[in-house]
């Protein structure tokens, strides 16, 4: 196998468009010449790494560590190693690292991104750019692509768009491909990483109670939806305390789609019916703002 059909091996995506080195989508068939090209110098590409399909599938991945950071890919080269995936640093094109992980086979889109989620998690490091960053690609929609490295590869060895050995020195060419084509990950281990990848919970921004517009009762209670309206004039329901009352009350506002202001004037309206904590003063009003708060933020 020549050292390009290795490099294409390697780096092969979706076959029907590439990345341009200057930016934007060349809408061309991605062949055997445009690898070459690249290799030698003449025309820097990039590849789209998700290919349609039902999942649509890859066969490398790339985290992008896009700072001046060779400990921080280390440490995620290191806590793949851990696991039992052979990954290699790319010293990138301006700044920054790439860490690249290559099948052995077709894996799932969505588990290669998973798995290289999961190692930036038990690595405890940010996970800014992930790819494949789309799995939901189609014939319309490409997703994002990733500059290869070794433009001129095959002429000589450059200082930067390069895979750096353990001493951080770039590697020749033909030296990478033999050792990553024999590296390869099984896709079955990739899926099984990928499986214990935690999605992180949403999270809405914290409230600025103090700058919170003192809302008209009327127009937030015409704002609120009927089921609000309802809760807000019957009051507690039979066994329920005020409490909690007050809590429900506040959630059915934010599934409403109304503003923390009004759902706070409706809620605080109902507190000096229901006789909750009104009497309370400045900690009957922190009170309120807390329930506000739960019912907006989750």
């Amino acid at each position: 196998m020549t050292p390009t059909d290795q490099f294409i091996q390697l780096f092969r995506g979706r076959g029907d468009c590439f990345g341009a080195d200057e930016g934007g989508c060349v809408r061309q068939p991605l062949t055997r010449e445009v690898f070459s090209s690249h290799l030698m110098g003449d025309r820097g590409i990039g590849v789209y790494p998700a290919v349609p399909g039902n999942p649509a599938f890859c066969v490398w991945g790339c985290s992008d560590i896009d700072v001046e950071d060779l400990g921080a890919a280390r440490l995620l080269q290191r806590t793949l190693m851990a696991a039992g995936v052979i990954s290699w640093v790319e010293r990138s094109r301006s700044k920054g690292y790439h860490v690249w992980v290559f099948s052995g086979a077709p894996v799932p889109a969505e588990a290669m991104r998973n798995m290289l989620l999961a190692a930036h998690q038990v690595a405890d490091y940010p996970a800014r750019e992930v790819n494949p960053k789309q799995f939901d690609v189609s014939v319309t929609k490409v997703g994002n692509y990733v500059r290869l490295p070794y433009m001129g590869g095959l002429l000589s060895t450059p200082e930067r768009r390069v895979i750096l050995d353990g001493d951080d020195n770039p590697m020749p060419l033909n030296v990478f491909l033999a050792d990553a084509t024999m590296t390869m990950t099984d896709p079955e281990r990739i899926k099984f990483l990928a499986s214990h990848y935690v999605a992180p919970k949403p999270t809405r921004p914290a409230i600025d109670f103090d700058r919170l517009d003192d809302e008209d009762l009327e127009d937030a209670l015409r704002s609120a939806s009927p089921l609000a309206r309802v809760i807000w004039k019957q009051g507690p329901l039979e066994g329920q305390d005020r409490s909690t009352a007050l809590m429900r009350l506040a959630h059915v506002c934010f599934r409403s789609g109304i503003t923390p202001s009004m759902c706070r004037a409706i809620v605080i309206d109902a507190d000096k019916r229901w006789g909750k904590y009104h009497l309370r003063g400045e900690r009957g009003l922190e009170e309120i703002n807390k329930i506000v708060e739960r019912a907006y933020r989750g």
